[in-house]
């Protein structure tokens, strides 16, 4: 069926052979009645050019003869020299004529008859030369029997125009001329006769030839309609269902959205490649949609940045792939796929990361590549065998971010590579708005959770997050340090310098602070000059080792303010769970009285909590 149906052919080629196959029934039919045009023209050939000159000239030929015998007749009747010698002439011109026209139907040639009475050409025709052996005798015992009665003829006339005039004799001579006369015009008969039977035939077979050729014809032209409407209808077919199944996909999908649904057609003509591209579209968005429910549930943006260099990198092969994230406020650039990538791994200069408008996808939202032009950016960082295409991330209206992919000079220029970086593109596009979403979210997160001057967590992490610190390090079977700090005379810095350098110390704290701790353990602004340190996961009695380093680096640390150098203390209060308490909030308490132990005795100390220090039954 599909070979029947031209299942793989484009459709142009399709109603091309289509338009072939009933070309050829047309040229068949018409070939038909060529053929049947010709050999009824050889038939009615054969009979106009042989059979009806041949009747022509023997009728004639007979006529000729009967009226030489009738002229025979009045010459024996004849007393007068000159009806006798009218006879003889008529006579013998006339058996010459039938001798002559006897001869040139023998061999070939032209017939010519003259009227009697003033010898005008009354008609002229063209005989072929006998070629049956049979005939030729025939004609040649005519022409003997038409020399005989010359002869005959000549002996009567002599008979009449004698003194002596032989009744007996002329009366032989007559019998003999009729009885020669009379065999020769049954021979001519015989002949005729036979002529017709011929063009009997030849009539026969040219109306048995018409009715073939009309039978053939009709035959040929209703195949061909069959055969016609037949593959029209099977073509039709082919193209309307598979027109029909591409409808109701379609349908299907901007009404239901159903990505399943698949078009199973497999003909190799534009429909048949429609519906291979259509079940690739439907591939690609599918594959779109489900990246973009992923990563709206995924719970972080680096989630998100994860995902999409994942899909990047595995999914299209572009194994050179970062993404830069930019920050909105402070207009930091961070690296966040690869995950702790090291500087020297980059693919720009160093000094993008230092400054990141000098990255030119970041300063001008452009796409930059640099497949046509190398040196497009000059902060680029990449062999001279390998080209760059910098994809910004836009995120609230300005470049957020920046997607790099680096591949290979030979591999850029095929379509194979284009059109997969075309895909990549088609993700980072999908991933824009969700990125800007969750990163405003994560803000705002940021915001609530974290001091807005010192960049640490503020009070109200610590109580989203109290109690799952708190069974982490019980299912660990882990200790949890609290080391509460607080500056010493820090008011002392506010009266004499001014809040704004106040603000300065604060900040120089907590990066000590932070610098002194592990990164795994939580530095938060409790209040005010007061910070409280939470040592995740540190050995028993460890807490006090911290505390004393945070102490000795921040009185060795030189703070210049306002044109001048000072040096700050701090006092810090320690508590651990499980040693002190099973209870969060119990431990900050007693982290925080053996921190005003310290401030008591002289600061600038670190005091471990003891059970004497508190003579409450609880807090």
């Amino acid at each position: 069926m599909q070979v029947l149906t031209f299942t793989n052919l484009p459709i142009r080629k399709k109603f091309i052979l289509f338009s072939a196959g009933t070309l050829f029934w047309i040229v068949a039919a018409s070939v038909i009645g060529l053929i049947s045009l010709l050999y009824l023209n050889l038939q009615s050939g054969e009979l106009v050019n042989y059979i009806e000159p041949y009747q022509k000239l023997l009728n004639s030929s007979i006529r000729k003869i009967s009226r030489a015998n009738i002229s025979a007749h009045k010459l024996l009747l004849s007393n007068k020299h000159e009806d006798i010698h009218i006879n003889f002439d008529t006579g013998k011109n006339l058996l010459e004529e039938c001798y002559t026209n006897l001869s040139i139907l023998k061999k070939g040639g032209f017939i010519k008859e003259y009227s009697e009475e003033e010898n005008n050409l009354i008609y002229e025709f063209y005989v072929k030369p006998v070629t049956d052996s049979e005939k030729k005798k025939l004609i040649d015992d005519i022409i003997n029997n038409l020399k005989k009665l010359k002869i005959i003829f000549l002996d009567i006339a002599n008979a009449k125009n004698s003194d002596l005039k032989n009744s007996s004799l002329l009366k032989s001579k007559i019998s003999e001329y009729d009885a020669l006369t009379q065999k020769s015009l049954q021979m001519l008969d015989a002949y005729i006769i036979d002529l017709s039977r011929e063009g009997n035939l030849n009539s026969n077979a040219i109306n048995k030839g018409v009715r073939i050729s009309y039978f053939l014809i009709i035959l040929t032209m209703f195949i061909g309609t069959i055969l016609s409407i037949v593959f029209g209808i099977l073509i039709s077919i082919n193209l309307v269902r598979p027109i029909n199944s591409i409808a109701a996909n379609f349908r299907a999908f901007t009404t239901k959205m159903d990505f399943a649904k698949e078009i199973t057609i497999k003909s190799g003509d534009e429909l048949g490649i429609l519906a291979q591209e259509y079940n690739k579209f439907i591939e690609e968005l599918e594959g779109l949609t489900n990246f973009k429910k992923l990563i709206e549930e995924d719970e972080t943006v680096e989630d998100v940045y994860k995902r999409l260099g994942e899909i990047i990198t595995l999914n299209f092969g572009f194994s050179k792939c970062i993404i830069h994230e930019i920050s909105t406020y402070k207009n930091k650039l961070k690296t966040v796929f690869p995950e702790n990538i090291d500087i020297s791994e980059l693919n720009c200069k160093v000094d993008i990361v230092l400054n990141c408008d000098l990255c030119r996808a970041k300063r001008t939202g452009h796409i930059i590549s640099s497949e046509e032009k190398s040196d497009i950016c000059k902060y680029a960082n990449v062999k001279p065998d390998e080209i760059y295409l910098c994809h910004p991330i836009f995120i609230s209206g300005k470049v957020g971010g920046v997607v790099q992919i680096v591949i290979d000079k030979s591999e850029a220029v095929t379509s194979e590579v284009k059109q997969r970086i075309l895909k990549a593109r088609q993700y980072i596009s999908e991933a824009q708005p969700v990125l800007e979403a969750k990163r405003v979210m994560r803000a705002f997160r940021e915001t609530s959770i974290k001091d807005g001057l010192t960049d640490i967590y503020n009070r109200r992490f610590l109580e989203e997050t109290s109690e799952n610190l708190v069974a982490g390090i019980q299912r660990r079977n882990t200790t949890l340090g609290f080391l509460m700090c607080d500056l010493d005379f820090f008011k002392e810095v506010n009266d004499k310098y001014g809040h704004d350098n106040g603000d300065k110390v604060l900040k120089i704290t907590a990066d000590i602070i932070k610098k002194s701790v592990r990164s795994s353990d939580l530095v938060i602004r409790f209040g005010g000059e007061e910070f409280l340190v939470l040592l995740i996961d540190i050995q028993p009695e460890k807490s006090i080792e911290i505390a004393k380093k945070i102490k000795s680096n921040m009185e060795n640390t030189k703070i210049s303010i306002a044109g001048a150098t000072i040096t700050k203390t701090i006092s810090i209060g320690v508590s651990e769970i499980p040693k002190d308490t099973q209870s969060f909030w119990e431990a900050i308490k007693f982290a925080d009285v053996a921190l005003y132990k310290a401030k008591e005795t002289g600061r600038n100390k670190v005091v471990r909590f003891t059970p004497e220090m508190w003579t409450e039954d609880r807090y």
